[in-house]
């Protein structure tokens, strides 16, 4: 669900906005901040948006606010969506910078990533700049670069196919270029979300700035919702990619329709693996039913899976016949 809120273009020389959604991240939400506070590019406005936090979040944010004026804290209205794509949304409403950075409530910023990323759009005129990422454990003590190629000749097929990929942490974008093209995050995605609003933006724009520097920590632990795979969650990676295809059907390349019915497989198998036949069915009948690439031998071996699964609890043999990683 895409809406045109109208948002103004503002004209302040170099601010940037870093826009937080925060759900229920008392104990993190701190160390976020202090990253923010001392990067060595200093006109900044960092707008912290609730989406509904039942601990101590709020006290935690107002003290933040309260000694530093560049934080400014908001709760998402009861007549947006739940959600942080409600909440990035509706902070980009209030913010007032030429550039924006949407930033996760538990993940940390490198002191020079305001200045490195937007001295690399200021020295070109290039719409956004992306950037390398650490990840870490608990503390910044264990450190891992997430090495992912940012550099494409075909940026729209690469994103599909993850032969490049970045987060939502990375990009810094400049603000007339997300409100001029109504680039929004879908509030409908519970997951997916950042894929699915970079994949519109790469079908768009194929230029775009490359800092080949870690600027960002992402951090992994026990409750990020970055780890694990619920069925609602992977059942919101499929609509993701689903909103893709469906959008831009008629423009799309062999290799990227190859690519998403790739994606479309792998959640019909692990959908079926799940005994989540409803969902499976309707990856089957939506994508995979179409998909040129796949032959009746294939559809064959998918039933036979899911009749196997369903009643003997095993079924890999057959699922595991039917790939399209040998198409182009």
């Amino acid at each position: 669900m895409f809406v045109n809120y109208k948002l103004p273009i503002l004209n302040i020389n170099s601010l940037v906005s870093i826009i937080i959604p925060n759900y229920n991240r008392a104990s993190l939400i701190g160390e976020t901040l202090d990253s923010i506070i001392i990067q060595s590019y200093t006109n900044w406005e960092c707008l912290v948006i609730d989406d509904g936090s039942s601990d101590d979040s709020e006290n935690i944010v107002k003290g933040y606010t309260e000694k530093e004026s560049r934080i400014q804290f908001y709760k998402r209205p009861d007549n947006r969506p739940k959600g942080a794509n409600a909440c990035r949304n509706y902070g980009l409403e209030f913010s007032k910078g030429v550039y924006i950075n949407w930033f996760d409530s538990d993940d940390i910023m490198h002191p020079e990533k305001l200045k490195e990323q937007i001295k690399s759009l200021e020295s070109n005129k290039f719409p956004f700049s992306v950037c390398q990422s650490y990840e870490f454990h608990n503390n910044l003590k264990n450190i891992n670069l997430r090495y992912c190629s940012l550099k494409s000749e075909n940026p729209f097929e690469d994103f599909l196919s993850k032969k490049i990929v970045w987060l939502t942490q990375a990009p810094l974008f400049k603000r007339s270029f997300i409100v001029e093209n109504n680039y929004m995050f879908d509030e409908e995605l519970q997951a997916g979300q950042e894929w699915e609003l970079f994949a519109r933006i790469l079908f768009d724009y194929t230029n775009y700035g490359i800092v080949e520097k870690p600027l960002v920590y992402v951090r992994r632990h026990s409750d990020s919702i970055s780890d694990g795979m619920s069925n609602d969650r992977m059942w919101n990676y499929y609509l993701a990619r689903r909103k893709i295809y469906d959008r831009f059907k008629l423009k799309l390349s062999s290799k990227a329709k190859i690519s998403l019915y790739r994606n479309f497989l792998f959640f019909f198998k692990c959908f079926v693996r799940e005994k989540d036949f409803r969902r499976a069915k309707i990856i089957w009948m939506t994508n995979l039913r179409q998909c040129p690439e796949l032959f009746l031998k294939d559809h064959f071996n998918l039933a036979m899976g899911c009749v196997f699964m369903c009643f003997f609890n095993k079924g890999d043999g057959y699922l595991s016949r039917v790939s399209l990683y040998d198409k182009k």
